[in-house]
């Protein structure tokens, strides 16, 4: 999920989190995917972001999943006979996966 400006949101986009004003009033839910309509809508209310899922704008020089791992791997290259080591090392490897699929879905 990525926290985004609202004048990024485009059509499609699907809601990670409500969209709830200052009073406590929820003005969209969860799972709402978003269109032209909605979309100026929110500007209307002063919204100024919302959370979809997934990453659409990615991070300014963010690595691939792939490219975490193996430069992990090339790090843990001089204790790779430590077998606490390699554990650590599998650990934050699942970790980069997981992160990785929830960021796509």
């Amino acid at each position: 999920m990525q926290k985004i400006p609202l004048e990024k949101a485009a059509e499609g986009m699907i809601l990670a989190k409500p969209i709830v004003r200052e009073n406590g009033v929820v003005l969209m839910g969860e799972g709402a995917e978003l269109n032209k309509q909605l979309i100026e809508r929110l500007k209307g209310f002063d919204i100024t972001k919302v959370t979809v899922k997934g990453r659409p704008l990615g991070d300014e020089g963010e690595k691939s999943a792939e490219t975490l791992i193996a430069e992990l791997e090339e790090r843990f290259v001089p204790v790779s006979s430590d077998k606490l080591c390699v554990q650590i090392m599998d650990i934050i490897k699942k970790d980069i996966k997981r992160r990785s699929e929830e960021a796509e879905s």
